[in-house]
């Protein structure tokens, strides 16, 4: 989950892709500004969109391959930013040429004031960067997040449908359009929580960005930076926001989420000026495994789970409408959101930290069973579905992943006891392996349903998928 961590935000590095790469506009070729029709419009301004998202596609290649380290974020985007404020400053001056039609021309405005702002925020991120300031330059990437979603709350549904070109971001434009003023403000203050959290989360990544001595060196210099404060601060927000009727039920959901993220904080922070790191890697494993968390993970709305789980909330995003067949595709489904949400894509990391064989062995006695009992309760509720034909191969696959994720976590957990930290990570990178394989053997048919578990995350032009490659 997002806010599950201690390790540096933004792990995919970000600068402003215009709404996800598709929804800015760059030079008009014809360069009249005759008023158009609505058609030639709408034509005009999707071709132009394509345009500019195989700009930005060429610029994500400064990407490839990069740590998500905050010295390798900072010397991409030290080469990143200027060739997009160079694209914005061409894409304003070609939206200003354009005489939009009357039905069209409020979104018109609309976007060139969000290029403008853009652009200023783009230039505050460029000086960030140069001045080798990760702080400030995370903080400009989540008020650029909050520019682009209230810019797609704003514009119209007619205009979405040929303005938004890339499947992420028409995916971006059914989750935040039409919101309302209330419901915007509403989720701004999450969003000013979540800058908070991710300020705080890049403190503690710089304060462990160093060779420690010991364990005990390490949860010092933690403690220096506030571990253990995170999110008592995210709640001190948090808890201002007045939530419309929409999100009341979700942000119920949240609140009982940060109540106990609180709790367990704490138990954090103590541990780390106690220099224990027993108890400070258990409590971190309880961040993304406590009840009220799982809960709040399954249930807020879409709109509230882009802003809290960030990275993690493709995967709850709504089914296909396939899916929901009543069914064993439904079933299915059901059974892996619920896996999801309980145990972590490619596993837990046991090996975060460079603990003595002994923690290592404790920390995994304590963890390890809740794991193993996910894995092996999905895979009994999964084994006694019964797939139609057209899938009983896929069928077959999931039950044998589950059969490899179990032997994995078992691994795990004998390499551990015999003081094998190499054993440990061997065996971790099993659950690594069945998840790739297992994605790489499913068949497009069953894609839909099994997307929740197995799905890629959505990236931008030129990142290699961070799990598979």
């Amino acid at each position: 989950m997002r806010d599950a961590t201690l390790k540096v935000p933004g792990s995919v590095p970000g600068f402003r892709l215009l709404v996800v790469t598709a929804i800015a506009v760059i030079a008009v070729a014809c360069g009249s500004s005759d008023t158009l029709s609505n058609d030639d419009y709408a034509a005009e301004i999707s071709a132009l969109a394509e345009r500019t998202d195989a700009r930005e596609q060429e610029i994500g290649k400064i990407f490839e391959g990069i740590a998500p380290s905050p010295v390798e974020v900072l010397a991409a985007l030290s080469e990143a930013l200027p060739r997009h404020i160079d694209g914005v400053q061409a894409d304003i001056a070609a939206l200003e040429a354009i005489e939009a039609p009357e039905d069209y021309s409020p979104d018109h405005q609309r976007v060139l004031k969000y290029l403008r702002d853009d652009l200023v925020l783009s230039g505050q991120a460029l000086e960030a960067v140069n001045a080798d300031d990760f702080l400030r330059q995370q903080q400009l990437e989540n008020d650029s997040e909050t520019l682009q979603r209230n810019l797609l709350a704003d514009l119209s549904e007619s205009f979405r449908s040929f303005f938004l070109i890339s499947d992420e971001a028409i995916a971006a434009g059914e989750t935040f359009g039409g919101l309302s003023d209330e419901e915007s403000a509403y989720l701004d203050v999450l969003n000013e929580g979540w800058q908070e959290f991710a300020k705080r989360n890049a403190v503690f990544a710089q304060a462990v960005n160093q060779q420690f001595a010991d364990e005990r060196a390490m949860l010092k210099a933690l403690a220096d930076a506030g571990a253990g404060t995170a999110f008592e601060a995210v709640r001190t927000i948090v808890e201002k926001a007045v939530p419309p009727p929409r999100f009341e039920a979700g942000h119920v959901l949240l609140m009982n989420h940060l109540d106990e993220l609180v709790r367990i904080d704490r138990i954090i922070g103590q541990a780390a000026r106690d220099g224990d790191a027993l108890q400070f890697l258990t409590s971190n494993f309880e961040l993304g495994s406590n009840e009220a968390s799982i809960q709040a993970l399954l249930g807020v709305p879409p709109q509230i789970a882009e802003v809290v789980f960030g990275g993690s909330a493709f995967a709850f995003a709504a089914p296909d409408p396939s899916v929901l067949d009543g069914g064993y595709r439904e079933q299915l489904y059901g059974l892996l959101r619920e896996f999801r949400a309980r145990f972590p894509q490619t596993g837990p990391d046991y090996a975060g930290f460079n603990l003595t064989p002994t923690n290592l062995d404790a920390l995994v006695s304590q963890a390890g069973p809740g794991f193993i009992a996910t894995v092996e309760d999905a895979r009994s509720a999964i084994a006694k579905l019964t797939p139609p034909p057209e899938l009983s191969a896929d069928h077959e696959l999931i039950v044998q992943y589950f059969d490899d994720v179990l032997a994995s976590q078992n691994g795990i957990a004998t390499a551990a006891a015999a003081g094998d930290r190499n054993g440990v990570q061997q065996a971790a990178d099993g659950t690594r392996a069945a998840l790739c394989d297992t994605r790489a053997g499913l068949s497009d048919e069953i894609e839909p349903v099994v997307f929740v578990q197995f799905g890629a995350p959505p990236l931008p032009p030129g990142f290699p998928d961070p799990v598979c490659g």
